[in-house]
C-alpha cells in the first residue's frame, strides 16, 4: 500500500512525513514540499535579493536538495533546513556582495484600522532599519517565521549565545528608540 500526503495540511507531521517519503525517492512528496515552502522562501529571498533571483534561488535550491538526497542526512527541522539552504545558496549567489537584509512593510500582517496600521509600520519601520542587517534577519527570524534561537543559530551558523546577545541588543536599542512601537511590533505578529 503505497502511503500518501496530503498537500493541502500544512503541519508539521505531514512536512517531517512528506520529507522522509521524498528521501525514500517519493516525487510527489518532493513537490508538496516545494509547494508548502515556496512563498515563505520567496518572501524571505526578498529581503536581500531582487524578485528574479530570488525565484532562481528557490529553484537551485530546490535542485540542489533532490540532486544531494542520498548525501542528506539527519534533518530535524525541514523548515529550518531549507532557509539554511535557501540562505547558503543566496550568498553563493551574491558572491562577494554584502547582504543586507531589509525587513519591509510586507513583512508585518495587516491590521484592520488602515490609519493605525500606517502609523505603526511607519513607525516600526523607522526603528528597524536602525539595526543593523543582522539584527533585522535575526527579528524576522524569530518574530515573523517563529524560529526559535537554537535553529537561528544553526541557520545563520553562529553560536546560540550570539544569536541571544544580538536579539537582546537589538529589542534593547528598539525600546531606547521608540518605545511605544516596540511592544507593538510583538502584537502584531503573534496577531
Amino acid at each position: 500500500m503505497e502511503k500518501t500526503i496530503d498537500s493541502n495540511k500544512n503541519n508539521h507531521n505531514s512536512i517531517d512525513e512528506s520529507w522522509v517519503l521524498f528521501l525514500e525517492g517519493d516525487m510527489k512528496a518532493f513537490h508538496t514540499i516545494y509547494n508548502i515552502h515556496y512563498q515563505m522562501l520567496y518572501n524571505f529571498g526578498l529581503k536581500f535579493l531582487r524578485p528574479a533571483k530570488v525565484e532562481d534561488c528557490i529553484h537551485d535550491t530546490f535542485l540542489n536538495i533532490l540532486h544531494y538526497k542520498d548525501k542528506i542526512k539527519n534533518v530535524k527541522n525541514v523548515k529550518a533546513y531549507l532557509f539554511k539552504s535557501f540562505r547558503n545558496q543566496a550568498i553563493r549567489l551574491l558572491k562577494d556582495d554584502k547582504l543586507d537584509f531589509n525587513l519591509i512593510e510586507e513583512s508585518i500582517p495587516q491590521e484592520e484600522d488602515k490609519r493605525d496600521k500606517e502609523k505603526i509600520v511607519s513607525q516600526l519601520k523607522k526603528l528597524i532599519l536602525q539595526l543593523t542587517p543582522r539584527e533585522r534577519e535575526i527579528i524576522y527570524l524569530k518574530y515573523f517565521q517563529e524560529f526559535n534561537n537554537k535553529e537561528i543559530a544553526e541557520l545563520l551558523e553562529i553560536k546560540y549565545q550570539t544569536v541571544r546577545n544580538i536579539l537582546a541588543g537589538a529589542i534593547k536599542k528598539m525600546r531606547v528608540l521608540g518605545e511605544d512601537y516596540v511592544q507593538l511590533l510583538f502584537l502584531l505578529v503573534k496577531n
